[in-house]
């Protein structure tokens, strides 16, 4: 018997643009990604017999086979041919969920992950990053992590210079949205972006934290629900001393980046209500 730990970092979304929606449903993007470290937690087991079964510490998550890291590990055994003799999966849930901060496609990632150390290390980013594609918009990005764009329906990665030394703030509202009911308020509205990601590049490849925060866009932000917490937070964040700050993905999370560690600190202190949950997390 052999048992691992793999993270599940989350992701922010430093810049966002959605195009019009295409032939096959998925709406065309643009997207500078970044990982943060705050994380979930896998602990993976391979032992003989039993098949898979999967355990989770949050209530309100199914541990069946709709579960993302679920239909990650029946993935991973169907492409590679290994046989599924027996595996155990507990899942550790700190990111909140939905927010915007791939919670979900981060569990998955980190399955296949844990599942190529285990049974398959040979087997490259490439094919695994194939695998992932299959399993959500996301989740080739959170296998490889880091900074990166995300182009086609967010599928094709090209690496980018790592993101300045900073600390991310993440802060979620009570309220959620369903990332299928925020796209079609944007498609409703036609309120598309230019897949430009040009002067969010440039900042990166300058090394320019306050140029980064300066380029830093999300269409869901046009599309937000009236009575929507996120401007208040986001004012909230720059108050406590963020340099930018911005709803990630569809939300409802935002986050806010900060120079140094001691600073977020006391913002995600000061960020945390009755209404809301924070964390902080350095930029990986």
């Amino acid at each position: 018997m052999t048992t691992l730990v793999e993270k599940a970092p989350a992701k922010i979304n430093l810049q966002l643009s959605v195009g019009p929606r295409r032939a096959d449903g998925y709406h065309e993007l643009a997207s500078v990604m970044q990982t943060v470290d705050v994380c979930d937690t896998l602990t993976v087991t391979a032992h003989t017999g039993g098949g898979m079964s999967l355990t989770c510490n949050h209530p309100d998550l199914s541990p069946g086979e709709d579960n993302l890291v679920c239909r990650a590990a029946v993935l991973f055994f169907q492409c590679t041919g290994v046989p599924m003799d027996g595996v155990t999966i507990h899942l550790h849930k700190v990111i909140p969920m939905p927010a915007g901060l791939g919670g979900g496609s981060a569990d998955a990632a980190a399955a296949l992950r844990a599942l190529r150390r285990l049974y398959a290390p040979a087997l490259p980013d490439s094919e695994l990053e194939t695998m992932a594609a299959a399993l959500g918009s996301d989740v080739p990005f959170c296998v490889r992590g880091g900074t990166a764009l995300a182009a086609g329906r967010g599928e094709k990665l090209s690496p980018l210079p790592p993101l300045p030394q900073c600390w991310a703030v993440l802060v979620k509202p009570h309220e959620a949205y369903s990332t299928a009911a925020m796209y079609r308020r944007i498609d409703d509205t036609a309120c598309y972006d230019p897949l430009d990601a040009a002067p969010m590049v440039s900042a990166l490849t300058a090394g320019d934290l306050p140029g980064v925060c300066a380029a830093m866009t999300n269409t869901f932000e046009k599309v937000l629900p009236p009575d929507a917490a996120t401007a208040a937070l986001c004012r909230r964040l720059k108050e406590q001393g963020a340099m930018g700050a911005m709803l990630s993905g569809s939300g409802s999370a935002v986050f806010g980046l900060f120079a140094s560690r001691e600073g977020a600190a006391q913002g995600a202190a000061a960020m945390q209500t009755e209404q809301t949950i924070s964390f902080f997390g350095r930029v990986m």
